[in-house]
């Protein structure tokens, strides 16, 4: 019998997680938009009955995989923010910027999926950055204000650029390119760590007082 033809085994019964990773390795090989049923269910030594029973359609199992490693990535770097508090700024800055190449390297696929997916508004790059500038922000202001020249919503826009660097990198580097990820990373720590040296806390503070004021 053709290897298509070929029946499932009905004694194999994935957990959830495993559909999950084989949705993610597949998806992280031919796109999301490529990656078929037939072909995850193959990848998962299961049937396309499974994968339905499971998630009961496919854009609901692509959801899962992008909810699952978008929440990995984030719980990740907030661990990173924690542990770095207590480091000095230019190295502290550095320390994140590697350990979100860091992630990239132990879980290739997963980080791939969640740069390659381009669901419009939905896009968890966005998701991601939503989440994670506020945190980014939170720690330009505690540093500007220690330095004596404290900024208020400019963080916001500096986080913004900061977390954007990395972001772009990661992608030309994982996605466009598929260049060394060690080298992507040495050109995003220096590149923020120069955008760090050379923004003033002026022109933070003049974006500041060019925002719209709520009545």
């Amino acid at each position: 019998m053709a290897e298509s033809g070929r029946r499932r085994s009905t004694r194999n019964r994935p957990t959830d997680a495993q559909l999950l990773d084989a949705a993610c390795a597949v998806m992280a090989e031919v796109g999301v938009d490529r990656a078929t049923m037939d072909t995850i269910a193959q990848r998962a030594d299961t049937s396309r009955v499974t994968l339905y029973a499971h998630f009961g359609s496919r854009d609901a199992l692509v959801d899962a995989v992008l909810e699952r490693e978008l929440e990995k990535l984030t719980t990740w770097m907030f661990e990173i923010y924690d542990h770095g508090e207590t480091m000095q700024y230019g190295p502290r800055a550095a320390y994140s910027i590697e350990s979100l190449f860091d992630y990239a390297r132990r879980h290739p696929s997963g980080f791939r999926v969640l740069l390659d997916n381009r669901y419009a508004d939905t896009h968890p790059v966005r998701r991601l950055s939503a989440t994670l500038e506020p945190r980014i922000a939170e720690r330009l202001r505690a540093n500007y204000a220690e330095r004596g020249t404290p900024i208020d919503g400019g963080a916001e826009t500096l986080a913004a650029l900061l977390l954007g660097i990395s972001l772009d990198v990661a992608y030309r580097a994982v996605i466009v390119d598929g260049s060394d990820i060690t080298v992507a990373c040495e050109l995003a720590v220096t590149a923020s760590l120069a955008v760090l040296r050379a923004v003033e806390p002026a022109q933070l503070r003049a974006l500041d007082a060019d925002r719209p004021r709520a009545r």
